[in-house]
């Protein structure tokens, strides 16, 4: 097994078939989640006007279950950008990548790229040609690697999918950290591209790709029936029933 292969059960039992009974193996890395945005409540407590559950913690810390150091206890700060430079300060000592989750756009309420420069950090790359998660974040802060994803769940789904695990992998010193790209027949049309890659929650069916109903960023079902992302490139031509289209598995 070359290096940089995953240690799969039947890795495992290859390895120690084969007379080895310790492999060198690479470091899981320490991995913070911040998630920002004074409308956020714990999941399970009751909700105000005004405000929704914390989704975007729990599913990104189980996205990431299997890669990390440690179980991970999702951070939350409200809206104020001179908290959330202090805590990412503090936990850019004792991590590798930290992540944030919201205020990566251009409102009012979104602090995360002015924190990460009063933090002392530095912006290597701001906004992404892609749908959903254009207003992805990457950068520097100390030792740390900062990534800054979007807040609506399906846009952080998708760029956790695209860039976090990938990253992820890769400080473990996986030999293939990208997703596997396939390919499968369309199960319906599917109308022209735009000026943005498209990543569409879809379902993989009898062999055949399904683009779910409901592909708005904010919406949450699709990701709980969602096994597959369809991609559409930027400017691509409709496509009939049949034809082929790229995809990425995912859980």
């Amino acid at each position: 097994m070359p290096a940089g292969t995953r240690l799969t059960p039947g890795a495992i039992a290859a390895a120690a078939m084969s007379g080895a009974g310790q492999v060198a193996v690479g470091t899981r890395p320490r991995i913070a989640i911040v998630t920002t945005g004074d409308e956020l409540v714990q999941p399970g407590r009751p909700i105000a006007p005004g405000q929704i559950p914390d989704s975007n913690g729990v599913m990104l810390a189980a996205m990431l279950a299997g890669d990390v150091a440690d179980p991970i206890q999702p951070h939350h700060i409200p809206d104020d950008r001179d908290k959330i430079a202090k805590i990412l300060k503090e936990l850019a000592r004792r991590h590798d990548v930290i992540v944030t989750v919201g205020g990566a756009s251009v409102g009012d309420h979104d602090h995360v790229r002015g924190a990460l420069e009063q933090a002392g950090g530095r912006l290597d790359f701001w906004r992404i040609a892609m749908r959903p998660g254009k207003p992805l974040i990457a950068g520097r802060l100390g030792d740390a690697i900062l990534l800054g994803l979007p807040g609506n769940p399906s846009s952080a789904f998708v760029t956790a999918t695209l860039f976090l695990l990938p990253l992820v992998r890769h400080l473990a010193g996986a030999r293939d950290p990208l997703p596997l790209l396939q390919r499968a027949p369309l199960a319906a049309p599917l109308a022209a591209g735009g000026t943005r890659r498209d990543y569409m929650r879809a379902r993989l069916d009898g062999g055949r790709l399904s683009p779910l109903v409901g592909q708005e960023s904010g919406l949450t079902l699709p990701l709980a029936t969602a096994d597959a992302l369809l991609i559409r490139e930027i400017g691509a031509a409709a496509r009939d029933c049949g034809e082929m289209a790229d995809y990425i598995a995912v859980a």
